[in-house]
C-alpha cells in the first residue's frame, strides 16, 4: 500500500477545535490543507469549494458518500470529491492521544476543467475512456506511487519561498489531476466490468482474469478476449489507466489473495498458489512492495485495526 507521509501534527499549545482543526497554504490555483481530528465524532459533514483530492495520513475514519455505503478511509487512501460533494465521515477512535490527520488538495474548478478538455482532446481515439470527466459523486481509491511522488513534491514546494513556486505548483497540478483521472477511470471500469459482464474491452479482460486468477495468465490471451490489437491495447494500458496489463493482473490476484489470508485461514505458502503466484517468495515479496507489509503481518494489522473492533 502506497501511503502519503504524515507531517508533524499541530502543537498542542496551537489546538483550537478538536474536530478537523486545519492549518496549510494557500496559492493562486489551489490550496493545500492538513485536517487534524481529536475526538470521538460521528456523522461529520464535510464538503470542499472546488475538486479536492484528499488523502488520508494517519489514523482511521469511515466515510459515506451519496451512496450511503460505508468505506474505510485508511492511510494509502486518496478521496476524489467534485466541488460540494457531501462527505459524511465517522472518527470511530480519535483522540488528544491519537488524532486523525489527512491532507485536502483543493483545485481552481476552471483549472481542472481545462485540464480535462485538454486531455480529451489529446486521446480523441480511446479504447476504455471515451470522455474523461469529474464525476458526480466522490470515489475512494487506492494510492498508487506516482500519486504519492507528485503530492510530496507539492507538500514540499508548497512550504517553500521558492520564487517560482506557482509555476512548479502548476506544473505538478497538471500532473497529480492527469494521475488521479486514470486511478478514478480503473475504478470507473472495474465497477462497469461488474455490472456489464463482457459488454466492454476492459470488462472482458477483467473478467477473464478473474476467472482464470489461479491460472497462468497470458497477454495474448487477454488481446484475444479484447479484440482489440497490440498496440492499441498497451496504449489504453499506459494512456489511460496509468498502469500495465501485468499489474492488473498481479492487482487481481492480490485482491484474492487478501481475502484468503483474512477469510480462509490459509497458510502464506497455501495463499501464494491458490491465488496464482508461481512461488510463495515472490507472492510475499510482491505483497510486501504493494501493501508496506509482509502477509503475516497485514493479518495481524487487520486483526488489531480498531475499525474492526
Amino acid at each position: 500500500m502506497h501511503q502519503i507521509s504524515t507531517v508533524p501534527l499541530i502543537l498542542n499549545s496551537q489546538i483550537n477545535q478538536l474536530v478537523e482543526q486545519r492549518s496549510g497554504f494557500n496559492l493562486n490555483i489551489c490550496e493545500l490543507n492538513i485536517y487534524e481530528t481529536r475526538k470521538e465524532v460521528m456523522d461529520f459533514p464535510l464538503s470542499f469549494n472546488g475538486f479536492t483530492i484528499t488523502s488520508m495520513l494517519r489514523g482511521a475514519k469511515k466515510v459515506r458518500f451519496q451512496d450511503t455505503i460505508t468505506r474505510e478511509y485508511l492511510p494509502g487512501n486518496t478521496i476524489i470529491a467534485p466541488s460540494q460533494a457531501l462527505l459524511n465521515i465517522d472518527f470511530p477512535k480519535a483522540s488528544l492521544e491519537n488524532p486523525t490527520q489527512c491532507s485536502a488538495l483543493t483545485l481552481d474548478n476552471t483549472f481542472v476543467k481545462n485540464q480535462i478538455d485538454e486531455f480529451n482532446e489529446v486521446l480523441q481515439d480511446t479504447a476504455f475512456i471515451k470522455n474523461w470527466q469529474v464525476l458526480d459523486n466522490a470515489v475512494l481509491l487506492y494510492n498508487n506511487e506516482e500519486l504519492v511522488n507528485i503530492h510530496k513534491k507539492i507538500t514540499r514546494i508548497t512550504a517553500t519561498n521558492d520564487p517560482f513556486k506557482d509555476i512548479h505548483i502548476k506544473i505538478l497540478l497538471k500532473e497529480i489531476v492527469l494521475c488521479v483521472l486514470k486511478m478514478q477511470n480503473i475504478s470507473v471500469l472495474k465497477a462497469d466490468a461488474q455490472l456489464n459482464a463482457n459488454n466492454t474491452p476492459f470488462a472482458a479482460i477483467l473478467n477473464f482474469i478473474r476467472q482464470n486468477i489461479y491460472n497462468e495468465i497470458n497477454i495474448a490471451d487477454l488481446l484475444k478476449v479484447s479484440g482489440m490489437s497490440k498496440s492499441t491495447f498497451y496504449r489504453a494500458f499506459v494512456n489511460e489507466l496509468g498502469l500495465s496489463p501485468y499489474q492488473l493482473i498481479i492487482d487481481e490476484r492480490l485482491k484474492v489473495a487478501k481475502k484468503l489470508l483474512l477469510e480462509e485461514n490459509l497458510s502464506i505458502k497455501e495463499t501464494a498458489y491458490a491465488s496464482g503466484f508461481s512461488s510463495a517468495n515472490y507472492f510475499i515479496r510482491l505483497f510486501k512492495k504493494h501493501e508496506g507489509l509482509t502477509p503475516k503481518q497485514f493479518v495481524n494489522s487487520k486483526l488489531k485495526s480498531p475499525l474492526l473492533n
